[in-house]
């Protein structure tokens, strides 16, 4: 069994969340974000005519290797929203049909968490104890509690204690950017090392460019060119696609022949289209106390499902799960909508004020399947290159009253729970990507079967989230993995039927390629003047005071050019930033008049630096890098506190 890897294998040592420097190489070489990250192996997309970005990630594990790990199901109800609602379609399974997969896979991925959530029917209990909730979790939990709000240890596919290949999770609340220690469940720890044990080859650097068809219809294989550009062919006696939502339909719709002439599979003309991602919003809450946000699983602390499903007086169909995120870096802390406060005497006393006192609910709204919103192929083929993918996007009139309604609810929860304000950003990007192939029974109106098989081509596969039918409102990776199962027991009891090997040259053996992020990397050789004028401007910036050093008595020299190594994008506009001889407070203001990309790279690299410095963190008690062992011992407060007996 030949498997083909745009990417290739990281190691783990490269993660950042381990280093001082995370949050500087997570806005850019380890960002989630294709289009930001420019990785060489990264897929092309186009969000220019969407109203949502993407996230996306080529390599051995895919979007594991940078997912967050939430690890929640569909609902009954999801499965079933036009019997429900009278919307969309519904699935042909049931519930029922996923549970022991959605159960095996928790065992596969590690994943962590308490039994008896009641928005569930009785299944059994996830395999590990679940991880610790925080202060933050804990005031979620009491608010609701108050309010009569469902709300509950969220599940995460993050191991609390050593599970195979999994080691505990250490608290870094950087699990988005890889996880070092191999806590979270990411398929390149999980199965793709078992599945080259067990003789299977795993060929990295493999750029898929079509589907092969022998003279019957049958998929035979798969054109790929290598990272140097030459083709190959990879026989096989099925072809299984995995390349998410807008890969798949990607190479589908680029697979196009004289008989089918509209793309691979693509009979019903559903391929690429009914794209759903899952609008997100963040509401974060700022609260007096410091509740040391920062040090924990960076999946979620606790999920609430109250307004998971629909209400006809609320004025939109279908519902929003809520997961309750950490709070991260002092990085993070200078991102407000309210600017005001914070550069110049005002910054210490902003970033202590935000820095761990953050609570955020990250917003998911379920989007219906609309033919419209699509993936398109960026140009004609050209029988060598696969054009790149373009997104067409656009927010439904439901989908917007459904943010306006809960983004008002979290703010709602996180003030019961203590929060002196909430602050709110909609439409954030998101990497749940689903719809572009969906399942059915009726060849004229899906794209694979029930198990995963395209209707058109007996023994072409597809095992992702383009299959789904409806999106419900969860983080859709436990279904993938779930769906992904099913498929498997139907191809290993279905096996003898398939097809013999046709008659074509197989994949050779390449040297896997390790994984390798866009050089970022600037040198930028400041002469002894510009180094303190730089001091000067960042001074003005983060003035010193009785508590926190003055930027000017750190060794700004090797802590610039650490930041520029990770963040090159900001030499140019910083070197113009430093350019003239003027007060720092009249560069400052001309700057903000003139150069607003001078000044951002100005702010950013000063902070980036300032906060890179040991004594800085030292004085803010603000250690991320270091690990935290998970304690299990004992009943956790909220259950001593019977803080979950209104749901049970």
């Amino acid at each position: 069994m030949h498997v083909l890897e745009r990417g290739g294998w990281t190691d783990r040592a490269e993660f950042p969340g381990a280093t001082r420097a995370w949050e500087l190489a997570s806005a850019r070489a380890w960002s989630s974000n294709p289009n930001v990250r420019r990785a060489p192996t990264d897929m092309p997309i186009d969000v220019s005519d969407a109203d949502m970005g993407v996230l996306d990630f080529s390599g051995v594990g895919g979007g594991t290797v940078l997912y967050n790990a939430q690890w929640p199901r569909l609902t009954t109800e999801d499965l079933r929203v036009r019997s429900t609602d009278g919307v969309a379609d519904d699935w042909p399974l049931t519930w029922d049909d996923l549970l022991p997969h959605y159960e095996r896979t928790d065992i596969e991925f590690g994943v962590s968490g308490i039994g008896g959530n009641p928005i569930h029917p009785p299944c059994a209990d996830p395999p590990l104890p679940g991880l610790p909730i925080g202060e933050a979790g804990l005031r979620i939990a009491r608010a609701h509690h108050a309010l009569g709000w469902h709300w509950w240890p969220a599940q995460n596919a993050i191991a609390s204690v050593h599970h195979g290949e999994q080691r505990p999770c250490v608290q870094r609340g950087a699990c988005g950017q890889g996880c070092n220690e191999g806590a979270k469940g990411a398929t390149d720890i999980t199965h793709w090392r078992r599945f080259e044990a067990a003789g299977g080859v795993l060929i990295t650097g493999a750029s898929a460019r079509r589907v092969l068809l022998d003279e019957d219809g049958r998929a035979s294989g798969v054109e790929w060119h290598d990272r140097d550009g030459q083709r190959h062919v990879a026989g096989a006696r099925m072809v299984l696609l995995a390349a998410n939502a807008i890969g798949t339909a990607r190479l589908l719709l680029g697979s196009a022949t004289s008989t089918h002439p509209d793309g691979l599979a693509n009979s019903s003309g559903l391929v690429g289209r009914n794209l759903m991602l899952h609008p997100l919003a963040t509401v974060v809450g700022v609260f007096d106390d410091d509740l040391r946000g920062w040090r924990a699983h960076n999946g979620a602390l606790v999920q609430s499902m109250q307004f998971a499903t629909s209400d006809p007086d609320r004025g939109f169909v279908r519902g929003s799960t809520w997961g309750l995120g950490t709070s991260g870096g002092p990085l993070r802390a200078l991102l407000t909508p309210d600017p005001a406060g914070v550069w110049g005497d005002g910054h210490h006393a902003h970033v202590r004020g935000r820095l761990g006192h953050i609570a955020q609910w990250a917003v998911l709204c379920e989007d219906l399947p609309e033919p419209h919103n699509r993936v398109v192929l960026d140009g004609p083929t050209d029988g060598e290159h696969l054009p790149p993918a373009r997104i067409e996007y656009r927010l439904s009139e439901n989908s917007r009253r459904m943010m306006a309604f809960m983004t008002e609810r979290a703010s709602e929860s996180l003030l019961a729970a203590g929060a002196r304000s909430v602050e709110v950003s909609g439409f954030v990007a998101n990497g749940h990507l689903m719809g572009t192939a969906r399942m059915g029974t009726d060849p004229a109106t899906s794209v694979v079967d029930p198990w995963g098989m395209c209707h058109d081509v007996a023994n072409l596969g597809i095992i992702d989230g383009s299959v789904f039918v409806t999106a419900g409102s969860a983080n859709p990776t436990s279904t993938i993995a779930a769906l992904a199962s099913r498929a498997a027991d139907r191809i290993i009891e279905r096996r003898r039927e398939w097809f013999p090997v046709p008659s074509i040259e197989r994949a050779p053996r390449i040297e896997p390629l390790r994984h390798r992020t866009a050089s970022t990397g600037a040198s930028l050789e400041l002469p002894p003047e510009s180094l303190a004028r730089f001091a000067d401007l960042c001074d003005a910036l983060i003035p010193g005071d009785g508590t926190m050093p003055a930027p000017s008595s750190l060794a700004l020299g090797p802590l610039l050019a650490e930041v520029l190594a990770l963040r090159g994008e900001f030499a140019d506009p910083l070197a113009r930033a430093l350019d003239g001889d003027d007060t720092p407070a009249d560069a400052l203001a001309r700057l903000e008049a003139d150069d607003a990309k001078a000044l951002r790279a100005l702010r950013q690299c000063a902070a980036g630096a300032y906060y890179l410095d040991p004594s800085v963190r030292d004085a803010l008690d603000w250690h991320p890098d270091a690990a935290t062992t998970v304690t299990l011992d004992g009943f956790p407060q909220w259950v001593t506190e019977g803080l979950a007996d209104h749901l049970l």
